[in-house]
């Protein structure tokens, strides 16, 4: 028999932060829709796992650490049974610690609410334990592929290039696949008695823009969600391989806009929709299953660089008008990599199981191809990546993508070759749960 229960934590910074998400920071005016931290606990009689997740464009070591000290200390939960993950939302606040050595994000992180966030996340975490109750559990998958687009389109001239412009002749097809999976994990007794869901999908958080803070799609799922299971059901949101995925069909007329949080409504819904439509499908709530977590060190190589390249990057980066230029995210990763370490960076990476369902967390924005690959060699029945979970490096490609060149892989900090340690220690990881 299983207990399980739901916390959630507004973690909504006071207006005037900075908001992370672009090349340059921005400054909230407005509060369109709140940020949440958003927890769940499973108990076994045995032990205890745990999922967090917060409406944030990452979480940081720092704060993960912080964060999971308390909630040992507060509710018994062991350091590796604990992932927390950003849902990568680019209308939150800054919360990385790398970009501040950048031009123009110099003091732009809100210290005095970043202090709280730790204490935010144990919060939900907290509630969550006092939540608990007995309940079942069932998983199944919907299927979405309207919605989600790969950003990496090979080209005439036989580049790869991300985000062409809208309509561009030149765009022959994806570089790549997406993934159209709606994971959904139900607990309750049946669709008429759910006490939460947890939904994952990969789609990147960038469909708004502007100064507003706001959760992106996943506030409108929640909210789509919430009208039909009711307001006390819980709700966790978490993004899977999704570092090449985005919502925007540059194939389409070039003619058709969009206005303000249309794409955030839009998706949010039919995301919402399907969840919906899953939950509904679900017979089976198992009360006896297995659960249980583990967690690992991993030592991920960085791009080399030496007293020269560094003082080339800075001059890229530092130089007026190179945004955006080649020359210019180069820099920006040997710098980047510099905030890391030399050679190498250390990181962490956690599993945790419910039943015959299991979820993975990944310390960075994960291609595509690499999710689905954990995904196929899983154990697991079902597998879900958790992305920007208990560290964020920035972009992680596979190989194929380090040869084509293109943004993703220009910018990142990390060499080539990381996404596949990260791929099989991953499968690793699951295999050890069984």
């Amino acid at each position: 028999m299983i207990k399980a229960g739901f916390g959630s934590v507004e973690i909504t910074p006071p207006i005037g932060c900075a908001l992370q998400g672009y090349f340059l920071p921005r400054v909230s005016e407005k509060i369109h829709d709140p940020l949440f931290a958003n927890a769940m606990v499973v108990d076994n009689g045995n032990q205890r796992i745990c999922l967090v997740s917060c409406d944030l464009i990452c979480v940081n070591k720092e704060v993960v650490q912080e964060a999971r000290t308390i909630v040992k200390g507060k509710t018994g939960i062991e350091e590796d049974k604990i992932i927390i993950c950003g849902t990568h939302t680019h209308t939150g606040p800054v919360v990385d610690d790398e970009d501040p050595v950048l031009p123009g994000w110099e003091n732009s992180r809100d210290l005095k609410w970043l202090s709280i966030l730790p204490h935010y996340i144990s919060s939900a975490v907290i509630q969550a334990t006092k939540s608990m109750s007995e309940t079942g559990v069932a998983c199944m998958s919907g299927y979405e592929d309207k919605v989600s687009f790969n950003r990496r389109y090979l080209m005439k001239d036989g580049t790869v290039k991300t985000n062409p412009d809208i309509g561009a002749p030149d765009i022959v097809k994806p570089a790549g696949p997406i993934d159209p999976e709606v994971g959904v994990l139900a607990f309750g007794e049946g669709f008429s008695k759910i006490s939460g869901v947890i939904v994952n999908f990969a789609l990147h958080l960038d469909t708004i823009g502007g100064n507003y803070i706001s959760a992106d799609f996943p506030g409108v799922m929640k909210k789509t969600i919430k009208t039909i299971l009711g307001e006390p059901a819980g709700f966790i949101y978490t993004s899977g391989a999704m570092g090449n995925i985005n919502h925007i069909d540059v194939t389409r007329d070039k003619a058709k806009t969009y206005e303000y949080f249309e794409h955030a409504s839009r998706i949010g819904r039919i995301l919402g929709s399907e969840v919906l439509k899953t939950v509904s499908r679900m017979e089976n709530f198992s009360r006896d299953i297995k659960i249980g977590g583990t967690k690992i060190t991993v030592r991920l190589p960085l791009k080399e660089y030496n007293d020269e390249s560094l003082a080339k990057a800075r001059r890229a980066v530092f130089a007026e008008g190179s945004l955006h230029n080649l020359e210019y995210l180069s820099g920006l990763a040997i710098l980047r990599a510099s905030t890391l370490g030399k050679g190498e960076v250390t990181t962490e990476m956690a599993a945790i199981r419910i039943g015959d369902t299991a979820f993975v967390s990944i310390p960075g924005e994960y291609f595509v191809e690499l999710g689905l690959y954990i995904k196929k060699h899983s154990p697991f029945h079902r597998t879900f990546i958790v992305e920007l979970g208990l560290d964020s490096l920035g972009y992680i490609a596979h190989k194929e993508a380090y040869a084509q060149e293109g943004y993703e892989p220009v910018s990142s900090p990390i060499a080539c070759g990381a996404g596949e340690i990260i791929a099989d220690t991953a499968i690793k990881l699951l295999e050890s749960l069984i």
